[in-house]
């Protein structure tokens, strides 16, 4: 039988998992509550003699998950265990994930521990309840999409047959001169653009075929040079990896260049060079968002 479950994980890879078969018990459905939708606040103008008021935005605000339950056993010395591991996991120091999972279909969300968690035994059993705070409100698919924009593709595999007056592709480059990074989402989106050179590669870009935003890398970039932006609101940057060593980029990102979000729906990108454009490889990494599960 399917069942919906939680699993809280620390940045120290810690977990806990939450449902009505955990010891951790917690039937998600009545228990939990914030999992489902957002709130949104609506900023509005006035002036003297006007009826009402003229809307000028909107925003959503942080998600506040709050979880009860109790620890599934009668047995004191194993459920002060329980509570004292609790406690540990939830470290209002650390950062970390819920994941909702629902059969097939799971969700995760960024969080914080926010206030004390509270367990106190009951008349039989101890009783949990603590809060999640997530500033990002929106949960998201658990891997990343990707895009690749141009591309090697293998092309060598066993068994292998190499005729004698002839050669072999080991590889072919796979060009799109535009490709979709089609977001399901319910909300825009950040990205992460991977800029790989396979060769000299000099000012590489990527353009926004639908609104003419571009991102632009002022550099000259070596063979096996690394330059990852990212585009999401609280992570915008940009870094150079270069055998192995991360550098700072941000300083040269054009000014002109716009940290682009994916709307809902399609999205189509272009990538050129002001030199090397065949030995550069571009790459689009993206999460796609949900208001609830």
């Amino acid at each position: 039988m399917e069942e919906e479950k939680l699993t809280y994980k620390n940045s120290r890879g810690e977990s806990l998992e939450l449902g009505i078969n955990s010891v951790y018990h917690c039937n998600v459905s009545k228990d939990v509550d914030g999992v489902a939708g957002v709130t949104n606040v609506i900023y509005g103008t006035n002036s003297m003699g006007q009826h009402g008021d003229t809307y000028v935005g909107q925003r959503i605000e942080a998600r506040d998950v709050e979880i009860l339950g109790h620890i599934n056993t009668r047995d004191k010395a194993q459920a002060l265990s329980l509570r004292r591991r609790m406690l540990k996991i939830l470290n209002p120091e650390l950062d970390g994930t819920l994941t909702y999972e629902y059969g097939g279909f799971k969700r995760v969300i960024d969080c914080r521990v926010f206030g004390e968690p509270k367990i106190a035994r009951k008349s039989v059993l101890y009783e949990f309840y603590f809060q999640l705070e997530c500033l990002n409100p929106f949960w998201r698919e658990e891997d990343e999409a990707r895009e690749d924009v141009a591309s090697w593709v293998e092309a060598w595999s066993f068994p292998c047959a190499i005729e004698e007056d002839g050669g072999m592709a080991y590889g072919y480059r796979a060009e799109s001169v535009i490709v979709d990074c089609y977001n399901e989402g319910d909300v825009s989106t950040g990205m992460r653009i991977r800029f790989k050179a396979l060769g000299t590669v000099s000012t590489p870009i990527l353009l926004n075929v639908d609104t003419g935003e571009f991102m632009q890398i002022n550099v000259v970039m070596q063979t096996g040079d690394v330059i990852e932006v990212n585009t999401r609101y609280g992570g915008k940057g940009a870094k150079l990896v270069r055998d192995g060593v991360e550098t700072d980029y941000f300083r040269h990102i054009d000014v002109d260049s716009t940290f682009m979000q994916l709307a809902i729906g399609d999205n189509n990108f272009r990538y050129d060079a002001a030199g090397g454009v065949d030995a550069l490889e571009v790459s689009i990494f993206y999460n796609k968002e949900f208001l609830g599960v």
